[in-house]
């Protein structure tokens, strides 16, 4: 379903020049839904190969006990929110989007099209490998935590 989502909102994202209703929205509103359409499309696409290899390689079993049930509930959680995760990392990829455009000009910058397709490719890597960018995000923040620390 959510990668059904996705396909949709990638579609109206792409095709909003063309559409009506969307030529009253700011280029920034639809960057942040093609955004979260495309990490969500790349999200699923990645987690969907996932489980069907896993299916190939009989590598899901019913659970026997309790701890196989507590390890199924873990599966299910990890696969749920991979998701949500995506979308919480294409919105970051906007504002690092947006702040730097607004950190290098004088005056308000104005939008072109470009900037949404930029935001719908970055948000589809970050959606494809979120596990790789928890890993990242968590390295990096560990090692400037560290830092900080070791000045005061």
């Amino acid at each position: 379903m959510l990668f059904l989502l996705g396909i949709f909102s990638v579609i109206i994202a792409l095709s909003f020049e063309y559409c009506d209703f969307l030529k009253n929205y700011p280029i920034t509103s639809i960057a942040i839904m093609g955004g979260i359409g495309s990490a969500i499309l790349g999200n699923t696409m990645y987690y969907i190969r996932k489980l069907y290899k896993a299916c190939i390689r009989n590598d899901i079993v019913k659970p026997c006990d309790d701890d196989e049930k507590i390890s199924e509930l873990g599966n299910f959680f990890y696969f749920i929110t991979r998701p949500i995760f995506a979308i919480g990392f294409s919105l970051f990829i906007h504002i690092s989007l947006k702040s730097s455009v607004n950190f290098i000009t004088v005056n308000e910058a104005i939008l072109d099209n470009g900037f949404i397709y930029l935001n719908m490719f970055l948000s589809f890597i970050v959606g494809f490998s979120t596990g790789n960018m928890i890993i990242f995000i968590e390295e990096k923040s560990k090692k400037i935590i560290k830092e900080k620390v070791n000045l005061e």
